[in-house]
C-alpha cells in the first residue's frame, strides 16, 4: 500500500512539472494559437504605409496569407512563438480600404488580423505661400519656381490686385504668366511633388504690384482642407521725376534693361559728359520750349542683349528729339513686337532701331508724327509695315530698311525651306501681291530718301500711269524748264519727285526699268549703276531665273541727250574724281 501511494504521488509530481514545462510565460499553451490584441483590435495603416508587428503565440506550425497584393508577410510561415512583420503598401487612392491576414496554425482553429489602411487626403499644398520678385532683371532671368505637393489635378488661376487688394479684371494688369494652365497627377492619389515655373513682367509703375496665384481643384467635387494660394508681391519700380535728374535716372536704367555691352555710364560725372548724349541748350533751334533746356535732346544706345521692346522708361526722356538703338544679339533669332511706350514721345524727330530683332510695329506709331527720319534696317520684317504711309506720317523724310534679311540665301526658291519657320526677311513679289507694298513707298512724294538695299524684294519695280493712283505728270511749274523740260513734254509720271537717294540694290528684281526711273531728275545722284542696276549676285528667284533687269542702260548718254545740262554737272565730276 505504501509503495502504490508513493508511485501516484511521483505520477503527479511529473505531470504537474510537464503542465508546467509546457506553459509559456507570456500566456501561451501546448495546445493554443493565439496573436494577442491584433484578433480584435486589428491593424491600422496610414496611407503612407509602412511595417508592423505582430506577435504569433503558440508552439504549433502555422501558415499566414492575405488576398491582397499591398501587404507582404515576412516571414510567412513558422514553428512556434515569432515576430512576424506585416508590410503594408503605400496606398494609391484617396479612399480606405481593407483587407484580411489569415493565420492557420496545424492543430487550432483559423485565425485573422483585419488591415485598415486610410486613403491619402486630397491636398494642394505650396511650399512657398508667399513670394516676393524685383522690379526689374533680364528677360531670361524673370521668372521664379516654387514646388507644389499634389494627389489631384488642379488648374492655375491668377488675380491680380490693386492697392486695396481688389481683383483687378483689365487684362493688360496681367503682368504673371505660367506655360501651363492645368497640371495632372496621373492615376494615383500619391502625392508627388513638381516644379513650377512662373514667368513675370517688369514693374514701371512707383507702387508694389500684387497678385495671388489660386491652384484650384479640377474637380469641383474635391474639397481641399484649406485653399492653396501663393501671394505675389513685386517690388516697385525706382521712382522717376520729370526732371533732368529723372533724364539721368530713365538712362540708366534703360542701359541696364538693354544690357549695353559698352557698359554703364560713369555717373559721377555730370550728363552733359556722358558718350552718346547730348542735352538741349538754348541756342538750339530746334528747342521744344524753355523747360527742355539741360534735359536730354538725344541718346545712342549700341551692342545690346535684349529680347524685348525697348524698356518702358523710355517714356520718362520726354523732349527727346533723336533716339538710336543699335545691333542687337543673335537678331536673326528675334521676334519682337515694337511696344507703344516710345509713341509718347511727341518730339521724336529722328528714329534708329538697327538690327533690334522687330518684327512689327504697334498701332500707337503714327502718334509718332513728328519723325523726320526713320531707320529700321537689318530688322526682321517679312513685309513693309503697313502703318509707314505717307497719310500717317506727313513730316517723314528718310526712311531706311536696309538689310532686312533674316537669313542669307541667293535662290528664292528655298524661301519656304522648313529651316526658315519665321521666314527669310523682309520678301514680297511686286509681280503677284495684292497690294504692292513698295507701290506705296514710290507713292511717297515727300521722301528725299528712300534705302530699301539687300532685301528679298523680287518682280519689277511698279511702273505708274498717269491719272491712276493719283499719279501726276511733272509740268512746267513743278521743273527747272532749261534742264528737265523733257519731263513735261513726254509726261513722264512724277514719282518721288524730291528723292535724291533711292537704293533699291541687292534685291532679286527683273523685267524693264521704268520711264519714271531712268529719267528721274535726281537719277544720276542716286548712283544707279551701284545702288539701282545692282541686284544680288549670282541670284535666282522664285521662278528660277537670273534676277537682274532687261534694259540696264550701257552709259548715261540717253540721259545726257535728254538733259543737257546735266552732262556738264556730272561728266565734269567724273573727271576730277578720275584726276
Amino acid at each position: 500500500m505504501i509503495m502504490k501511494y508513493i508511485i501516484k504521488i511521483t505520477l503527479s509530481i511529473v505531470v504537474a512539472v510537464m503542465a508546467v514545462a509546457c506553459t509559456d510565460n507570456d500566456g501561451y499553451t501546448a495546445n493554443g494559437f493565439s496573436l494577442g490584441v491584433y484578433e480584435t483590435k486589428g491593424l491600422e495603416v496610414t496611407a503612407t504605409g509602412g511595417k508592423e508587428i505582430v506577435f504569433v503565440e503558440t508552439n504549433e506550425s502555422w501558415v499566414a496569407t492575405t488576398n491582397v497584393p499591398w501587404i507582404t508577410i515576412s516571414p510567412a510561415n513558422g514553428v512556434g512563438k515569432m515576430a512576424c512583420e506585416i508590410y503594408v503598401d503605400s496606398s494609391l487612392i484617396n479612399e480606405e480600404r481593407n483587407a484580411q491576414i489569415r493565420f492557420r496554425p496545424s492543430v487550432s482553429a483559423e485565425k485573422s488580423v483585419a488591415v485598415k489602411q486610410y486613403g491619402f487626403d486630397k491636398i494642394i499644398v505650396p511650399k512657398d505661400t508667399v513670394v516676393t520678385i524685383e522690379s526689374s532683371a533680364k528677360k531670361d532671368d524673370r521668372f521664379f519656381e516654387t514646388e507644389v505637393t499634389s494627389n489631384i489635378k488642379f488648374k492655375i488661376k491668377f488675380d491680380f490686385l490693386d492697392n486695396e487688394g481688389e481683383v483687378v479684371a483689365n487684362e493688360t494688369q496681367e503682368w504673371l504668366s505660367c506655360k501651363v494652365d492645368s497640371v495632372e497627377n496621373g492615376e494615383t492619389a500619391r502625392p508627388r511633388s513638381i516644379k513650377l515655373r512662373f514667368d513675370w513682367r517688369m514693374n514701371t509703375d512707383t507702387v508694389e504690384r500684387k497678385a495671388e496665384i489660386k491652384l484650384v481643384p479640377a474637380d469641383t467635387l474635391d474639397i481641399l482642407e484649406k485653399p492653396a494660394v501663393i501671394s505675389i508681391k513685386q517690388k516697385p519700380s525706382v521712382k522717376i521725376e520729370d526732371n533732368a535728374s529723372g533724364d539721368s535716372i530713365a538712362l540708366v536704367v534703360i542701359n541696364e534693361r538693354l544690357n549695353c555691352w559698352s557698359g554703364a555710364w560713369d555717373t559721377s560725372e555730370k550728363m552733359q559728359y556722358w558718350p552718346g548724349v547730348k542735352l538741349w541748350e538754348p541756342t538750339d533751334s530746334t528747342l521744344p520750349c524753355k523747360e527742355a533746356i539741360g534735359r536730354v535732346r538725344s541718346v545712342a544706345y549700341a551692342y545690346i542683349d535684349t529680347k524685348e521692346s525697348i524698356p518702358a522708361e523710355i517714356k520718362h526722356l520726354k523732349y527727346l528729339e533723336s533716339l538710336s538703338i543699335s545691333s542687337n544679339i543673335n537678331t536673326m533669332l528675334l521676334n519682337i513686337d515694337l511696344g507703344p511706350e516710345i509713341c509718347s514721345l511727341r518730339y521724336l524727330r529722328h528714329l534708329t532701331l538697327f538690327s533690334y530683332g522687330l518684327v512689327s510695329l504697334p498701332d500707337e506709331f503714327v502718334e509718332l508724327d513728328s519723325l523726320v527720319s526713320l531707320d529700321l534696317s537689318a530688322n526682321n520684317f517679312s513685309d513693309i509695315p503697313e502703318i509707314l504711309t505717307p497719310d500717317n506720317f506727313r513730316n517723314l523724310k528718310s526712311l531706311s530698311l536696309v538689310g532686312s534679311r533674316r537669313w542669307t540665301i541667293n535662290d528664292l526658291r528655298k524661301k519656304d525651306n522648313a529651316s526658315y519657320s519665321d521666314g527669310i526677311g523682309l520678301y514680297f513679289n511686286t509681280d503677284t501681291e495684292k497690294e504692292n507694298s513698295l507701290r506705296r513707298l514710290l507713292l511717297w512724294e515727300n521722301l528725299e530718301e528712300l534705302a530699301l538695299s539687300n532685301c528679298y524684294m523680287e518682280g519689277s519695280i511698279p511702273d505708274f500711269v498717269v491719272g491712276e493712283d493719283s499719279v501726276r505728270e511733272y509740268t512746267y511749274d513743278d521743273i527747272d524748264t532749261t534742264k528737265f523740260k523733257y519731263l513735261a513734254d513726254n509726261k513722264i509720271p512724277r514719282i518721288l519727285p524730291n528723292c535724291t537717294n533711292l537704293r533699291l540694290n541687292l534685291n532679286f528684281f527683273t523685267g524693264k526699268l521704268p520711264d519714271w526711273l531712268l529719267f528721274h531728275p535726281h537719277l544720276l545722284e542716286w548712283i544707279p549703276e551701284i545702288l539701282i542696276f545692282n541686284q544680288s549676285e549670282k541670284g535666282i528667284n522664285s521662278l528660277g531665273e537670273n534676277v537682274g533687269f532687261d534694259n540696264v542702260p550701257p552709259t548715261f548718254d540717253y540721259y545726257y541727250d535728254v538733259f543737257p545740262g546735266m552732262r556738264e554737272k556730272y561728266e565734269l565730276k567724273e573727271e576730277e574724281t578720275n584726276d
